[in-house]
């Protein structure tokens, strides 16, 4: 039997083939060049409509705290981001980028220069009630500011951040990261009124008596606490720890 051999392509056909591939790269190309011109448009369309958008209501966003943090995620959500940079169009037209700018140092500076009290954990609403204090007359600056303004810092690295704590938004400017037992201490504190003692630590979590001493000593030394050692009626005295910018912030709550 005649076996038939297959017959290799030639050079005309290499050359084709190469022709072709050649043309489909092409086409897809333009067919990407399309899409980024406009998408562009649609960018440079939707920038303009934002720009109009915060001409027209200047005077709100700057004096309004809701209304600009609408309009902070009105932006965001179209992927421009209003705290970008400083000198960027919406400091132009608003003096967004300056105003989060000017509120993120007024905060760190705040947290410092308070840690001798608190031992680096701030509580939100004390952070903000000391903010207003320090603003002009009429300038509004709302949680959701200090807030956005403690994020805009994250890039410089560690140093302020934001976390909760038993249903507390508090400021952390620890110089190291919290360990577990300390961070279950300050969650308990945080639910309880900025004060905890080791018979909390051992009845609500199930500790021994050396871990519970173990994490409010580490608290104490940090001097993330201040204590307070009470006598009950039976003589036996009781080492409170209080947080205090926790603890005043509660009491100011309850007030």
């Amino acid at each position: 039997a005649v076996v038939a051999m297959r017959r290799k392509p030639g050079l005309a056909g290499l050359i084709r083939n190469q022709e072709q591939q050649s043309a489909i790269s092409a086409v897809g190309e333009r067919l990407e060049a399309d899409k980024f011109e406009k998408a562009r448009e649609h960018l440079q369309s939707l920038r303009s409509t934002l720009t109009e958008f915060a001409t027209k209501h200047r005077s709100r966003i700057n004096s309004d705290p809701q209304f600009r943090k609408s309009f902070c995620d009105m932006c965001i959500a179209a992927g421009v981001d209003p705290l970008a940079s400083s000198k960027g169009i919406w400091d132009e037209l608003l003096g967004v980028g300056r105003f989060y700018n000017e509120l993120a140092v007024q905060v760190l500076h705040i947290c410092l220069t308070s840690r001798d009290e608190n031992g680096g954990i701030l509580d939100l609403n004390e952070c903000l009630l000391r903010v207003r204090k320090s603003r002009a007359a009429g300038e509004v600056v709302s949680a959701e500011d200090v807030e956005r303004a403690v994020d805009s810092l994250a890039h410089l690295g560690p140093g302020v951040s934001l976390r909760s704590y038993g249903g507390r938004r508090l400021l952390c400017s620890v110089p190291e990261e919290l360990s577990s037992d300390p961070s279950k201490v300050l969650e308990l504190a945080a639910s309880s009124a900025g004060k905890v003692c080791e018979n909390d630590l051992i009845q609500q979590l199930g500790w021994s008596w050396q871990r519970a001493g173990t994490a409010l000593g580490h608290c104490v030394r940090e001097g993330l606490c201040w204590v307070d050692d009470t006598e009950d009626e039976n003589g036996r005295v009781e080492r409170w720890c209080w947080f205090p910018s926790i603890a005043l912030a509660a009491m100011d709550k309850t007030a």
